[in-house]
C-alpha cells in the first residue's frame, strides 16, 4: 500500500505547495473564532463550501442529539475518482471552553 503512496510525493507536495496560502488561511479562520459543541455552524459551513469548491459531493447537518434543540452540524463529503480503495477521514471540529 505505501509503495503507490511513495511514488505520489512529488505531485502531492507540488499541489500542498499551490494550495498552502489558502490552507493557512482556513486554519487561521478556524482558529480566530473557536465554536463550542452543538454551535460549529460556522466552522461546518466553511468546511462544507470548502470541500465543495474542491469538487466533493458535500452533505451537510448531518447528525441527530437527544436534545431537540441541537442542530447537527456533521459535514459528510465525498470525492470520486475512479476504482479503488476508499479512505474515509474524520475530524472533530468544535472548540473546548478554556
Amino acid at each position: 500500500m505505501a509503495l503507490p503512496a511513495f511514488g505520489q510525493q512529488p505531485a502531492i507536495r507540488a499541489q500542498v505547495e499551490r494550495q498552502i496560502n489558502s490552507l493557512v488561511q482556513i486554519y487561521k479562520t478556524v482558529h480566530a473564532a473557536p465554536e463550542l459543541s452543538h454551535h460549529e455552524a460556522k466552522t461546518s459551513a466553511l468546511l462544507a463550501s470548502e470541500l465543495g469548491t474542491l469538487g466533493y459531493t458535500v452533505t451537510d447537518h448531518v447528525g441527530k442529539y437527544p436534545n431537540p434543540a441541537w442542530q447537527g452540524y456533521g459535514v459528510v463529503a465525498v470525492l470520486r475518482n475512479g476504482a479503488g480503495p476508499t479512505v474515509l477521514l474524520r475530524a472533530e471540529l468544535d472548540a473546548l471552553p478554556v
